[in-house]
C-alpha cells in the first residue's frame, strides 16, 4: 500500500504538548462535525494531531471523555443564568428572571447540538459537580420563587412546568428540523396536501409555519404559562 502524500498528512504535535482542555475542545470540534455517537478517541486524535495514546492518558474510556464535556456544557449553562436579586418584585422575575433565564437557555441549545445532546439527552454522563452546579441554578430560580410568596411546592411546580415546556420546544424543534418537515418551510407545507377541506388550516398555511416551533410560538406558550402563575400567586393569597 503507497503511503499517504507527506503533503497532505496532519502534522503531529510534539509529546506532551497536549492538555485536558487541548482534548475536550477538540472534543467538540469534532462532534459537531459528526455526532457524539460518531466520536471515537481514534477520530479526536488524528484530528487533534496526535497518537491515541496520548488521549487514553488522560481519558481511559470515551465516558470519561463524555463527562468532562458534560462539564464545560454545564458551566457555560450556569454562566448564562440570570443574576437573581432579593429587591426584584414578582413581576420583575416574571418578566426579567423565568422569561429572559428559558428564552436564553433555548436560545443556547438550538445553537448547539453537541452542547444540547449532553444536557438534555445525555444526562447519566453528569458528573456529581456538574449535577450540583445545575441544582444550584433551579436552588436559586425556586428560592426567588419561595420568597415572592409561592409555597415551596407550587415554587417547584412553576419551576418545573416552565423549564418540561422550555426542553420539549428544544426537542421537538431539533427532531423536526433532522427529519427535514415539511411545516418548518411555509413554501413547502403549502404544497404537503390540498387543504382546500380545510378551510381553517387554509388560510394560515400561506404565512405560518404549522410546527409550532417559531420564536412566536415559544413566546406564546411562556406568555400563557407566565399568567397562569400569577393566578396561582392571586389563589394562594385568598
Amino acid at each position: 500500500m503507497a503511503k499517504a502524500d507527506a503533503g497532505t498528512a496532519r502534522k503531529r504535535r510534539q509529546r506532551g504538548s497536549i492538555n485536558t482542555d487541548d482534548i475536550v475542545a477538540g472534543a467538540f470540534e469534532v462532534a459537531r462535525n459528526v455526532t457524539l455517537d460518531q466520536l471515537s478517541m481514534p477520530i479526536l486524535a488524528d484530528h487533534l494531531g496526535v497518537g491515541v495514546t496520548s488521549i487514553y492518558w488522560y481519558f481511559r474510556k470515551k465516558d470519561d471523555l463524555l463527562n468532562a464535556m458534560t462539564d464545560k456544557a454545564v458551566d457555560r449553562y450556569a454562566r448564562m443564568a440570570s443574576e437573581i436579586r432579593e429587591s426584584d418584585t414578582w413581576q420583575d422575575t416574571w418578566q426579567h428572571l423565568l422569561r429572559a433565564h428559558f428564552t436564553a437557555q433555548r436560545d443556547l441549545h438550538r445553537a448547539d447540538a453537541v452542547l444540547s445532546d449532553l444536557l438534555l439527552i445525555r444526562t447519566s454522563t453528569y458528573s456529581r459537580e456538574a449535577t450540583g452546579r445545575m441544582m444550584a441554578v433551579i436552588e436559586s430560580l425556586v428560592a426567588k420563587l419561595v420568597a415572592d410568596g409561592f409555597t415551596r411546592d407550587n415554587a417547584v411546580l412553576v419551576y418545573n412546568a416552565i423549564s418540561v415546556y422550555t426542553r420539549g420546544a428544544i426537542i421537538h424543534d431539533r427532531v423536526l428540523r433532522l427529519a427535514n418537515a415539511a411545516t418548518i418551510d411555509v413554501d413547502r407545507q403549502q404544497r404537503l396536501i390540498d387543504w382546500s377541506a380545510m378551510p381553517v388550516l387554509a388560510g394560515l398555511v400561506d404565512h405560518r409555519p404549522l410546527m409550532g416551533t417559531t420564536d412566536e410560538d415559544f413566546d406564546f406558550g411562556i406568555d400563557r404559562l407566565l399568567c397562569g402563575f400569577e393566578t396561582l400567586l392571586q389563589e394562594q393569597d385568598t
